[in-house]
């Protein structure tokens, strides 16, 4: 279905004593660092991959909202775009709605748990769920001198049968090259009727308060060219 691909992007969309770039989420989709009390930014996400037989992309608009110190409240609005031989979409996607909050941080070790949901606002799209979608999602950050790991395992329900939802899964390392840029690799697998698995590198940058981030990957099929992912932040604090 197509709302899967929007959702997943985001998914598929998804640090020692600086917190992690929020631009570079779209290469490592999440971390479990939070804003602080009443602060909040803007993130957008950029997904362009390119098929033997057809091109899909989408953006995502994001704001993040600062609950307290280890809560975070997020709202997002997919767009999605579908170009095949026959026909070409353009349209919303499902509207979501994320809670992360950090349970556990000792040492170099932090776990964070971000449950959302996604609300069909409109039905008729071409990527819309058409019903109530929900997800629960780990993530697991540790850190160690200049490097950082990343791990997301996120559950989808997309339907009420149970065959028919999707396991997320992605591991992610961050080297940190100076006070602006930083590596990133990656690499992912989802299960949602059949397996797929892939990868991603790319850099990040950040500048005061912009923040921003591009990767080149690739679904590890022969259907699958490559795939773009692109970031850009706006902190208000």
């Amino acid at each position: 279905m197509l709302a899967k691909r929007i959702i997943l992007s985001f998914l598929c969309l998804l640090t020692v004593f600086y917190p992690v770039k929020a631009g570079k989420k779209a290469l490592i989709w999440d971390d479990t660092e939070t804003l602080g009390t009443s602060n909040s930014q803007n993130e957008n996400y950029f997904f362009y991959t390119k098929n033997l037989s057809e091109i899909d992309g989408s953006y995502i608009f994001n704001f993040t909202y600062g609950y307290n110190d280890k809560t975070d409240i997020a709202m997002n609005i997919p767009f999605g775009y579908l170009k095949s031989f026959e026909n070409t979409y353009s349209d919303m996607g499902d509207p979501f709605f994320e809670v992360k909050y950090r349970f556990y941080e000792k040492n170099s070790l932090k776990l964070a748990i971000k449950p959302f949901v996604g609300i069909p606002v409109k039905r008729e799209s071409n990527f819309s769920e058409s019903h109530f979608s929900y997800a629960l999602t780990l993530v697991s950050q540790l850190n160690f001198d200049r490097f950082t790991l990343y791990g997301n395992s996120t559950y989808m329900v997309h339907k009420e049968k149970v065959e028919e939802n999707e396991i997320f899964q992605s591991l992610s390392i961050d080297c940190r090259l100076n006070s602006n840029f930083n590596l990133v690799s990656s690499l992912y697998l989802s299960y949602y009727e059949e397996l797929r698995k892939g990868g991603l590198i790319g850099i990040s940058y950040s500048w005061r308060k912009l923040e921003m981030a591009i990767g080149i990957g690739k679904v590890f099929s022969s259907d699958n060219d490559y795939s773009l992912y692109g970031g850009v932040t706006f902190r208000f604090f």
